[in-house]
C-alpha cells in the first residue's frame, strides 16, 4: 500500500467540520471530497499544541516530555533518538521495511526542513511555493524508472501557520490575506467572550506573549478580520492540496491528512495555540484507505502522537515496540466493539508549556485529559486551574464543571486518571502540579514531593 501523508500546520479541526453557523465560511472543497471518502475522526489531539514538541511526538510515537522536546525554542534540551536507539522514528521505520520514503515541506521536529539523517529523501525544503509540483516530479521519476517499491509520501504545507504573521501585522510568505469590509467579515464564534471561571494563567501568558500572539489590543473587528484571514488561508492550502490529489494514483494509494495542533481562531478571545482549549488542541484526521468504507468515528484518539502504529497498520507491516499510544483504527474499533469499560479506550493527554516566566515567576505548563464526553485540564499556577468540561454538551467550553459540587464524583474520576497516567509515563516535573486524588497513598506523596519544588 502506498501511503501519501498531507500535513497543514495549525489547521483547526473546526475549519474542516463546520458544524455551527459560526464556521460556515470555511471553503474546503478538495478536502470535502477527501473526507466523504475516508474514515473522518472528530475527536482527534495533538499531543501538545505547539510545532516542534508535537512533530517530534508524531515521528516517534513519544510523548514530548519523554522526547524532553518541550518548547519550540533552538538550543532546547531534548532530542529525537538516533536510529537504533529506542523506538525507531517514522522514516526509519518505513524504510526499514521496504518504504521508499520522501519529505515535502515543513519538517520542524527541531530543524525546518527534512534531511537525509530523519529517514527520508528530502525532495522539497521548508516552504509552500513548489511543494506541490516537487511531490510530482519525485512521482514521475518512479515511474520513470518502474520503482516498484511502495512509497510513503509527506507533503507538508505550512499555511495555515501564517496567521502568525497575520496577527503580528508582519508580511506573509506567500502573499498577504486579502482585507475585505467588516460587514463582509465572519461572526464571532460563541465562545468568544471570556467565560466565567476561566483559567487566570492563560489571561496571564497571553499578555505576557503580546509580541508572538500579536492580538493584543484586539477587538471584535480585529478578530473577525483575523478570522476572515485564517479562513482565507485555509482556503489557500486547501487548493493546493487539491493540485496534489491530481496527481496521485487513489486506486493504490492510502491518504491521511493531519495538522500538528490547531488555532484559537478567537475563542475564549484567543489566537494561535499553546493553550489547553480544543480549538489548539483537536486536529482534522481523516484516513482514506482503497476499498475502506467511510465512517465517522467520534471516540477520542490521540492522533498526532498515533500517527506511526496507525500508519504501520495501514501499510500491514510491524509496529515499534516502545511507542506511547496504540493505532487510532485499533482504538476506534475497541470502542464500538465492546462498551464495557475494563476495555475502552484509553484516556487522551495533552501537554502544554509556555514560554519562560519573568525573572522568580513560574513557567505555566499543563495537561488536559479527555476521557469519554469529558475533558480536564489542569495548569500549574492560578485561580480556576482546574477546568472540567462535557465538550459534546458544552463544545465551547463554557461551563467549567470543576467549580460545581454536582460534579465533584467526575472532577474526582479525572483527577485520578490523570495521575495514574502521569505516574505510568512518568511525568515527574508535573506530578507536583496535579490536584492529587484522593487514592493517592501517604508514600506516593512522600514520593513525589520528596524534593519539595
Amino acid at each position: 500500500m502506498n501511503i501519501l501523508l498531507i500535513m497543514a500546520d495549525q489547521f483547526a479541526a473546526h475549519a474542516l467540520e463546520r458544524s455551527k453557523d459560526t464556521d460556515a465560511h470555511f471553503r474546503t472543497p478538495n478536502l470535502d471530497r477527501l473526507a466523504a471518502a475516508s474514515t473522518m475522526f472528530t475527536q482527534a489531539y495533538t499531543p501538545f499544541p505547539l510545532c516542534v514538541p508535537a512533530r517530534s511526538a508524531m515521528v516517534t510515537g513519544r510523548y514530548p516530555h519523554q522526547l524532553g522536546i518541550m518548547s519550540n525554542a533552538k538550543g532546547a534540551p531534548g532530542s529525537l533518538p538516533e536510529p537504533g536507539h529506542g523506538p525507531e522514528s517514522l522514516g526509519h521505520w518505513f524504510a526499514a521495511h521496504g518504504y521508499d520514503c520522501a519529505y515535502a515541506g515543513k519538517w520542524h521536529a527541531r530543524a525546518a526542513s527534512a534531511e537525509e539523517a530523519d529517514g527520508f529523501t528530502a525532495i522539497h525544503p521548508f516552504g509552500d511555493q513548489g511543494l506541490v509540483e516537487s511531490c510530482h516530479s519525485w512521482l514521475g521519476a518512479r515511474e520513470d524508472r518502474q520503482d516498484t517499491k511502495p512509497f510513503l509520501l509527506v507533503a507538508s504545507f505550512d499555511d495555515p501557520h501564517t496567521i502568525c504573521e497575520y496577527a503580528r501585522s508582519q508580511p506573509m510568505p506567500y502573499g498577504d490575506a486579502q482585507p475585505t469590509s467588516t460587514g463582509a467579515a465572519p461572526p464571532l464564534p460563541a465562545n468568544f467572550p471570556p467565560s466565567p471561571y476561566a483559567p487566570v494563567a492563560l489571561g496571564v501568558e497571553q499578555t505576557r506573549a503580546a509580541n508572538v500572539y500579536g492580538a493584543s489590543g484586539f477587538g471584535p473587528d480585529h478578530w473577525r478580520h483575523y478570522r476572515g484571514a485564517y479562513a482565507e488561508l485555509v482556503e489557500r492550502v486547501d487548493r493546493r492540496i487539491g493540485a496534489l490529489l491530481e496527481g496521485i494514483d487513489l486506486s493504490r494509494t492510502a491518504v491521511v491528512f493531519i495538522s500538528d495542533h490547531g488555532d484559537g481562531d478567537a475563542s475564549h478571545g484567543w489566537n494561535q495555540k499553546t493553550a489547553l482549549y480544543q480549538e489548539s488542541i483537536r486536529v482534522p484526521y481523516l484516513l482514506r484507505v482503497p476499498g475502506a468504507a467511510p465512517q465517522k468515528v467520534d471516540t477520542p484518539v490521540a492522533a498526532v502522537l498515533g500517527l506511526l502504529p496507525t500508519l504501520c497498520e495501514v501499510a500491514g507491516i510491524d509496529t515499534p515496540v516502545g511507542l506511547a499510544v496504540g493505532s487510532a483504527v485499533c482504538c476506534a474499533a475497541l470502542s464500538r466493539s465492546s462498551p464495557s469499560e475494563a476495555s475502552a479506550p484509553a484516556p487522551v493527554v495533552v501537554q502544554t508549556t509556555f514560554t519562560d516566566g519573568p525573572q522568580g515567576g513560574p513557567v505555566t505548563t499543563g495537561r488536559a485529559l479527555i476521557h469519554d464526553r469529558y475533558k480536564y485540564a489542569v495548569y500549574n499556577w492560578g485561580l480556576h486551574r482546574e477546568q472540567l468540561h462535557d465538550v459534546v454538551a458544552d463544545p465551547g467550553e463554557l461551563r467549567n464543571l470543576a467549580v460545581e459540587t454536582a460534579s465533584s464524583a467526575v472532577l474526582e474520576e479525572m483527577r485520578e486518571l490523570l495521575f495514574q497516567w502521569a505516574v505510568e509515563h512518568q511525568d515527574r516535573a508535573f506530578l507536583k502540579k496535579l490536584v492529587l486524588p484522593h487514592t493517592a497513598t501517604e508514600h506516593q506523596r512522600e514520593e513525589i514531593f520528596s524534593i519539595p519544588y
